[in-house]
């Protein structure tokens, strides 16, 4: 009885050992691909020969939204592309490719043999050893292509799921292939480990990527509001025009304007994209702060007998407000020099507005007061 205990111990702490020696042996890497920067990494499958070397290469393709991972080495390379079991495909020494779980090329005279260093380097009992498919991967899938039992390098092309910008790679059973020299077809799987080596690898994404419609037409609009902002500006030559009725027209030129252009607000990663729309909006609200007046002597103060146009009051004092946001998000100080001219040129005219009539209904002064209000916060504010 006390045999038997002894017995069923020693089998359970060799199976928690076998159970937790992945986990121990496993090194994470950290990796960074970009369009046109790849990574490269050197691995040492022993420590007693630098010909033992492997070089691993991740490749992005934004175009394809594909990852390529290369294997080279001074020497041939051979790795399992499924996982299989030793007593599936090894007989006595030898490696039978009609047995792998997948087809892979090879000359039918060929022969593959592992040697015995590789044979004692495996956990007994050895039937029961399992090879490992070379590579697993999380967020990517792989292209189809043709496997060969003896490769000078080993290529594997992915298909990224979505726009992922995170992916994991795992290198694990990597051998080296000798022999095959002087027309002869015998090839011995030498050396090689499992590498339990996790790539954690980060997809750096052009922000622009796909974009190029997007931001012609941006850029289109934005010469299309540009060379509408100059025709406008000349409507009203040195701000100032000498009739009621060119006023008139100026201010429903304005209002059209303003309704064909939109400003538009909104987040934009993509650098040329954000710029264009900076521009485009720059010229919008230069159309809506332009300033025109009839010619008149400033300190003249008179009754037209008309009636306060509130609407284009509010709409000037909505304008001086989105100028002076826009002033306190800027860090261009001529852009900033800029909106506070605008802000001016607004409380020019405004207030050459109000002194042409005489305020009396409720609505007229609430809309002095709101314009009196965004004229103290814009001098409290852009100093």
């Amino acid at each position: 009885m006390r045999n038997k205990l002894i017995h069923a111990f020693l089998l359970l702490t060799t199976a928690l050992c076998l159970t937790a020696s992945p986990v121990l042996g496993q090194t994470v890497k950290t990796v960074s691909v970009s369009e046109g920067k790849s990574y490269t990494d050197h691995v040492a499958l022993a420590e007693d020969s630098r010909d033992t070397d492997l070089m691993v290469k991740f490749i992005f393709d934004e175009k394809k939204n594909t990852l390529t991972v290369s294997l080279l080495s001074y020497r041939r390379l051979f790795v399992f592309r499924e996982s299989a079991r030793y007593s599936q495909v090894v007989l006595g020494r030898r490696l039978l490719p009609d047995r792998l779980p997948y087809v892979a090329d090879f000359d039918k005279h060929a022969r593959f043999y592992l040697s015995k260093q590789l044979r004692r380097s495996l956990p007994v009992p050895r039937r029961k050893h399992i090879f490992r498919r070379w590579l697993e991967y999380d967020g990517i899938q792989p292209v189809p292509s043709d496997y060969h039992m003896v490769n000078d390098y080993i290529e594997q092309q992915f298909d990224i799921q979505g726009k992922r910008t995170s992916v994991t790679v795992t290198l694990r059973d990597i051998f080296l292939l000798d022999g095959g020299e002087n027309k002869t077809s015998c090839y011995t799987l030498s050396q090689g480990r499992d590498l339990n080596l996790i790539y954690k690898v980060s997809i750096v994404r052009n922000p622009c990527f796909g974009l190029d419609e997007e931001i012609d037409a941006a850029r289109k609009a934005c010469l299309e509001v540009k060379k509408a902002y100059q025709v406008f500006q000349k409507s009203c030559p040195g701000g100032k025009v000498s009739s009621e009725d060119a006023l008139e027209s100026f201010n429903k030129t304005r209002t059209y304007l303003l309704t064909r252009y939109v400003r538009r607000d909104e987040q934009l990663a993509c650098p040329d994209l954000r710029e264009a729309v900076q521009q485009y909006n720059h010229y919008v609200d230069s159309i809506g702060t332009l300033k025109c007046e009839l010619q008149l002597p400033e300190d003249v103060s008179w009754d037209d007998g008309k009636p306060l146009d509130t609407k284009l009051l509010f709409t000037q004092t909505r304008q001086l407000d989105k100028a002076v946001a826009r002033w306190l998000v800027s860090k261009d100080e001529l852009e900033r020099k800029d909106l506070v001219e605008q802000c001016q040129d607004i409380i020019k005219d405004v207030s050459a507005m109000i002194r042409q009539h005489k305020v009396s209904t409720p609505e007229e002064k609430q809309a002095v007061q709101a314009f009196n209000q965004a004229e103290h916060y814009f001098r409290k504010t852009c100093k």
